[in-house]
């Protein structure tokens, strides 16, 4: 920021000294002279800093900045919430149809959490519905066989659809 104040401060100065410099000349050719020549000088201020800038500085300062590391954070985070409300989705989808395959009706609710590698892995499924308990075993075993749920972690309810 001091950066950037010392060159605004530097331009408009230079371009106050240019104008009191030109109220002070004679009319004719000197005039023309002297504003040609301001012109210029006010022009170099205005490119120098560009000329001077590191680069590797101002990127660090860039990156510097919490807002910009913040809102990242947050679109991180935001992104693999989303991920993981899609993943649960399609799974108590999948769920559902698989029962149906089974002869039974009913809805799925799945709850998720992030894995290590950030890829939503399921934690606990709740299966409600009327389930007969040849229906409830098969779909338990594909439970357990196909995403990996243990038995502890499938809630069964007699009741309707979640």
């Amino acid at each position: 920021m001091t950066i950037i104040r010392t060159w605004l401060l530097s331009v408009t100065v230079s371009a106050m000294v240019i104008a009191v410099a030109e109220a002070l000349m004679p009319e004719g050719s000197v005039k023309k002279v002297g504003r040609l020549t301001g012109g210029l000088i006010l022009i170099l201020g205005l490119v120098q800093p560009l000329v001077r800038l590191d680069y590797d500085d101002l990127y660090d300062l860039v990156s510097s900045l919490p807002a910009g590391s913040i809102r990242q954070e947050e679109l991180v985070e935001e992104s693999a919430q989303a991920l993981k409300t899609g993943i649960e989705q399609e799974l108590a989808s999948y769920i559902v149809d698989k029962a149906a395959q089974l002869g039974a009706t009913c809805g799925a609710a799945v709850k998720c959490r992030l894995g290590e590698d950030g890829i939503p892995v399921p934690e606990r499924v709740t299966v409600s519905g009327a389930l007969t308990g040849a229906q409830k075993e098969a779909l338990s075993a594909y439970l357990e066989e196909e995403l990996g749920l243990p038995r502890e972690a499938q809630l069964y309810s007699n009741e309707g659809s979640p």
